[in-house]
């Protein structure tokens, strides 16, 4: 990537902890850790940009003074208007939100944030953060200049992409996807039903799944399904030690079904119908919802390829995330990102940070251990 276009840092959940009730609990950088991050981009005088300012500094249109980062957040989670905007705020720093228009919030509400707490309006006890933002919050953010809103796709989803059983479901986040796909009616509000994680029956065989910008939806053979359940039954699922006899029936079971444990797949016409859907409509549903222009998207899961990105640039994108396309990270209408959630003690925390921001300006001794670092990864790669 040129030196002289800025770091772009990615988070998706901010909070004092992990929510115990939610199956992404792992996502949650905790806020003590983001507020380190915050003053740290202050103290050295970092400025935090949007992204329409860090495609001008990448394509030339404009010199980096070389202290220039950019911030995102994927998926446009409540906890993003509860915590991170009231501390980002705070430091004199803004960031970006990369939403998915089916999973915003569905009611016209506006909750507290850390701001009420410190103004004295509501206890911290009493603040909600475990959800998804609504077009409400989102609105305020976009009009506070602090934030700005882009594209995560329409639906943020993943669709079974092969006849492999990659794993049995025992509860946990592998199931999200088989369950949301089930349940399409609760993927704005999944994460308030107490039900959720019992959804889907212990024993499920789970299969290979990528993001449904990538893949054609894959029908398992429902036969095969309803096979599998009547076995799982025959077990005590909750008791881990039955589990592996249990596997090992289903895989038998499975192996009987291998040259028609896929029934159909989803027709051309129907997948390019659903790709115009995922990348061009949740990008005009939020400007006219935000009354704004939307030119960055932002993949999920990091997968996609180079007809989604063309799909993009045809619908008025700018730019969007390389994601897993490593070999793309260069190109001037793509956006190389970098981890930022992180969970270490303050102080490695904000050595941390200052080393990725750093190395990525080619500072040495940062750029020289960052660039042996990759090489050692490669190898171990191979």
């Amino acid at each position: 990537m040129k030196k002289t276009s800025p770091p772009v840092f990615y988070y998706h959940s901010v909070a004092p902890g992990l929510f115990n009730d939610w199956v992404l609990r792992f996502l949650t950088l905790r806020l003590d850790n983001f507020e380190q991050q915050m003053a740290y981009l202050k103290d050295r005088n970092l400025n935090a940009i949007f992204m329409d300012e860090w495609l001008r500094i990448r394509r030339g249109e404009k010199a980096a003074k070389g202290n220039e980062v950019c911030l995102t957040f994927d998926d446009g989670l409540l906890d993003n208007w509860v915590y991170a905007y009231p501390v980002a705020k705070k430091y004199g720093m803004r960031f970006t939100i990369f939403v998915s228009p089916e999973c915003i919030e569905p009611r016209s509400v506006v909750r507290p944030t850390l701001e009420d707490v410190w103004n004295g309006t509501c206890k911290e006890s009493d603040l909600e953060a475990l959800g998804y933002l609504s077009w409400d919050e989102l609105k305020r953010m976009q009009e506070s200049g602090v934030v700005d809103i882009q594209s995560h796709t329409m639906t943020h989803a993943k669709y079974v992409s092969g006849p492999r059983v990659r794993g049995y479901y025992y509860g946990g986040f592998k199931g999200l996807h088989p369950i949301l796909n089930a349940n399409p009616g609760i993927r704005a509000t999944y994460m308030s039903d107490s039900r959720f994680e019992k959804r889907l029956p212990l024993g499920t065989p789970l299969f290979e799944e990528s993001s449904a910008v990538v893949v054609k939806k894959h029908q398992v053979n429902p036969a095969f399904m309803e096979a599998a359940r009547s076995l799982a039954k025959k077990y005590d699922l909750t008791d881990a030690e039955q589990r592996p006899t249990y596997e090992q029936e289903a895989a038998e079971l499975g192996a009987s079904y291998e040259q028609e444990m896929i029934k159909g797949i989803e027709p051309e016409m129907e997948f390019r119908a659903r790709l115009e859907y995922e990348i061009v409509d949740s990008r005009q549903i939020i400007e006219e919802k935000l009354g704004k222009p939307v030119h960055f998207l932002c993949w999920p899961h990091g997968d996609n390829n180079l007809a989604t990105h063309v799909i993009a640039k045809e619908a008025g994108y700018w730019a969007t995330t390389s994601g897993k396309m490593l070999n793309e990270r260069d190109k001037p209408d793509r956006i190389p990102r970098i981890a930022a959630d992180f969970e270490n003690g303050p102080w490695v925390n904000r050595q941390k940070f200052h080393f990725k921001i750093a190395a990525h300006y080619g500072r040495q001794p940062y750029a020289a251990i960052s660039a042996l670092n990759d090489l050692k990864n490669k190898v171990l790669q191979r």
